[in-house]
């Protein structure tokens, strides 16, 4: 029978689930807004690119900080920032000021924010529950990622973006300030640990966790895999609703229940991880995620048509909770927590590199071969990642939570 996981953790989810909420409401109304400024997918694949330019300039800074302050702290921080940023642009959209520079702005400073709640939302867990109680809870948390990013988030964004503009980027800032305000509570209660880190400075202490990750062989195939899926998968975002209004013929308002196909297909795969990593083994599950991604994109590409393609993104969110859940409870068991903010942020940097590169690069190959042909593309590109994968990931134990060398 499973423990319960406590009222500090659930807590902390329930301030991560509203977060998550905002980002949803954002990445439906964010795509929709800029194709209704223009129908460039170079223009619109750059909001995309800035958003994730955060992880370039300030990915490694993020970790250092997570190991060396207490993370619920920074938390609530980041969210009521974000917070700021979502209510700022609400104002101006309302105020009829909406243009692509603007929408650049937001991409650009929500950016800034989201690598400092997303290392330390990540790092803080092991602080929440015991290490045998790491998939479920990391399962949980990618179930409210999937609900409310991935489904809730998107239909209602474009739902009351279709109704007035500014609605959902007003409901964006209202969630992160109600989770920022959550989390600020539990921290305030019980603000959770900051790793000893001593004299040693800022750029030592980024060194340490890149030399853990690269003397890793698994961590380190699994970053290089997961950039080349942010590389792709950028890139079909970015012009996604292209996608959509031009290769599916739907509406705008359609838009958000193509993500809703994605996130029915992560819900389930929270659901199922735990059962399906049992089963298969931790090394055959992320290798069969990654194949899985690959043939979904080219599946996107080759065949665009409305039932096909809903499949395909529901495929897609399936096993990108396979993934997530996986890698995740593998690196939080094997790095020690004073090096797991830091470890995190070198493997999310090394991963998110790729994103605003694909991002632009999905916009520039869409616009000179058309959308298909980037899918199609993309798909084959994952596909020999899957193959390269195979034999460093040998090192990886195939039990659903096997002892590990924290070499």
């Amino acid at each position: 029978m499973a423990k319960p996981l406590g009222r500090r953790f659930w807590a902390v989810w329930t301030g991560s689930a509203v977060s998550y909420l905002g980002e949803g409401l954002l990445f439906g109304a964010v795509p929709v807004l800029a194709a209704s400024l223009t129908r460039d997918a170079r223009l619109i694949s750059v909001t995309d690119a800035l958003q994730q330019a955060g992880w370039l300039l300030l990915g490694l800074v993020s970790g250092v900080v997570a190991d060396r302050l207490p993370r619920l702290s920074i938390m609530w921080v980041a969210n009521a920032a974000r917070a700021l940023f979502a209510g700022v642009f609400a104002a101006l959209v309302a105020a009829g000021d909406a243009s692509m520079p603007l929408i650049y702005g937001l991409g650009f400073l929500l950016g800034l924010a989201a690598p400092f709640f997303d290392n330390a939302s990540s790092a803080v867990l092991p602080e929440l529950v015991p290490p045998a109680e790491f998939q479920r809870a990391n399962s949980l948390t990618q179930m409210a990622l999937a609900l409310a990013a991935n489904l809730l988030g998107p239909v209602v964004g474009t739902a009351t973006y279709v109704i007035w503009p500014a609605a959902p980027f007003g409901f964006a800032a209202l969630a992160y300030a109600a989770g920022a305000l959550v989390t600020a509570v539990v921290s305030r209660r019980a603000p959770g640990r900051a790793a000893h880190t001593g004299d040693v400075g800022p750029l030592q202490l980024v060194r340490d966790g890149l030399s853990y990750l690269l003397h890793h062989r698994v961590l380190r195939t699994l970053a290089t895999a997961v950039g080349v899926v942010n590389f792709v998968t950028s890139a079909a975002i970015a012009v996604l609703v292209l996608y959509v209004l031009q290769l599916l013929h739907l509406p705008e308002s359609a838009y958000g229940l193509v993500m809703a196909s994605f996130a029915a297909g992560a819900l389930l795969g929270a659901v199922l991880t735990a059962r399906f990593t049992l089963r298969v083994g931790e090394r055959r599950s992320v290798l069969v995620a990654l194949a899985m991604f690959g043939l979904a994109t080219v599946v996107l590409g080759a065949w665009p048509q409305v039932v096909v393609s809903f499949a395909a993104f529901a495929l897609v969110g399936f096993f990108s909770m396979v993934w997530n859940i996986t890698v995740n409870s593998y690196r939080q068991r094997i790095v020690p927590l004073d090096l797991l903010g830091r470890v995190t942020s070198v493997f999310r940097m090394l991963a998110f590199l790729a994103m605003p590169l694909g991002a632009l690069g999905g916009g520039l190959f869409a616009h000179a071969v058309g959308l298909q042909w980037t899918y199609v593309a993309g798909g084959i590109l994952l596909l020999v990642t899957t193959v390269l994968a195979l034999r460093p990931l040998r090192e990886m134990p195939n039990g659903p939570a096997g002892p590990e060398a924290a070499g």
